[in-house]
Formats: C-alpha cells, structure tokens, sequence
C-alpha cells in the first residue's frame, strides 16, 4: 500500500519537473526555410514585444516537436502552428531556463509556426532608451527577415547595424533587415536606440480615449508577478510530496518492510 502511495509520489514529483523530461525532445534534421522577426519596442507594454513567423523547410517531418531559444525571463504570449488554410491552432509549451537564454519546447501539428512573448521591461524613467536584442537560432535559416517598429512620440530613433530599408504603416515607422544562410547556434544581434520623454505604450496613445484620468497598467509585469506566485506554489507542493514521501519511507523502515 505504501510502496503504491511512494511511487504515485514519484510520478506526481517529475510532472512537477516537465522541463526534466522535455530535455529529450529532438531537434535535429529540422531546418527553417523563411523566417520574419518582429522586434517592437514599447508597442502594448513598457517592454518589448517579439513576434517569430515562419515555417520549416520540410513539411514530410510534421507533426513533430522542437525547441526555439528566446531571452532570458521572457513572458510568452502565444505559441501557434498554423494549418495550409491558415487556420491558427494554439499549442501547449514548456520553457526551461539557462544560463544565457531559455528554451521553448513545443510541439508542433504542421510546419509553419507562431511564438509571440514580451522580452525585458524598459526603464521609462529615462527619456534616453537602449534595447540590445540578440536572435539566438536554434535552427538553420534560409531566409530572416527582421522588422524593427519606432515606438509612437519617440525621436533619434537609431539602430546598429544600420543599413536597414524602411516603411511606414499605420502611423508607425519600420525599418527592415533581410538575412541569408543563418547557421544553427548563430547570434545576431541588434542595438536600438531613441529618446521618449512619455510612458505611455504606442497602442494605448493611440486608441485611449482622451478625457478622464488614465491608469497605465503593464501586462508584462503582471504575467511575472503571476509566474513568482506559481512558483512558490510549486515549491511548496514538492516541499509538501519530499515530506510526504520521507514519512512513508520511514514508517516503513520502522515497520521493517522491505
């Protein structure tokens, strides 16, 4: 009976620990034909929001699982494989934390892909900004584009490297970088730079409405307050299964159960 209650502690401890069992996923053999990359610095939240869109060189390997490395402390929002006809299906992910960025494990229905996440909150105190942001691949790239949006009311916008082609859409100014033959485990890093004497987010300028007193909320902190308090709650609850399972074990001791 106690044998039984031991090992359904077992069990309970490594669901606690998926990031344990998701370390076997396989990466290997997956390559990424073409590959956008969003960088937005203070769009919805007074961080910056990054959007991954693409879609794998060879469709014949889907379903499958893999892994994409995103900054450290990073707060997803969506992780998506989108079908032929467009359709965005929602898929469940596990992140595990390393020493100079984590991982998403995910699995993934068909081959394009969506990740989007919040990276890194901005210090609005200081009128003058400075993001680096550094595209850690985890996967060969044929093709990536990357799209740096101007956040609203900023000036001396400035990135490095420069070079990159711009448009403008919606009120907001994009500046575009277009990169071939990415290797696996490669970095490229971008530094931008620019002056904002507001806190205020671009989309909530925008779509606010003007009269009445407006609270500015961020749900980037909220999404890591949350992710503190699940953690407490997690290390309580093996806290709590450890000191289950040291009593069973020493009753038994005592009892002289093999």
């Amino acid at each position: 009976m106690r044998s039984g209650v031991l090992i359904s502690g077992l069990i309970l401890v490594l669901l606690m620990f998926p990031p344990f069992v998701a370390q076997g996923w396989a990466t290997d053999g997956l390559s990424i034909g073409r590959m956008r990359v969003m960088i937005w610095p203070e769009y919805d939240d007074p961080s910056v929001l990054v959007v991954y869109d693409g879609r794998f060189s060879d469709d014949s390997k889907f379903p499958t699982t893999t892994d994409f490395f995103i900054p450290k402390g990073a707060i997803i929002n969506d992780i998506c494989s989108l079908s032929p006809d467009g359709q965005h299906f929602c898929q469940l992910y596990e992140v595990s934390e390393g020493e100079r960025h984590d991982t998403a494990h995910l699995s993934l229905p068909f081959s394009n892909f969506y990740l989007s996440f919040h990276h890194a909150p901005i210090d609005v105190e200081a009128a003058e900004r400075r993001i680096e942001y550094v595209i850690k691949a985890n996967h060969p790239i044929g093709s990536m584009e990357v799209d740096i949006q101007q956040p609203l009311r900023s000036t001396n916008f400035a990135i490095s490297p420069s070079g990159g082609e711009t448009y403008s859409e919606k009120d907001f100014d994009h500046f575009t970088y277009t990169l071939e033959d990415i290797a696996k485990g490669e970095d490229r890093v971008f530094k931008i730079g620019y002056i904002k004497e507001t806190k205020e987010p671009s989309v909530d300028v925008k779509f606010a409405s003007m009269t009445g007193r407006r609270v500015w909320g961020s749900p980037y902190e909220t999404q890591r307050n949350v992710r503190t308090i699940i953690y407490v709650m997690f290390g309580t609850g093996v806290f709590m299964v450890l000191a289950a399972m040291l009593w069973i074990a020493t009753g038994m001791k005592k009892k002289g159960v093999a």
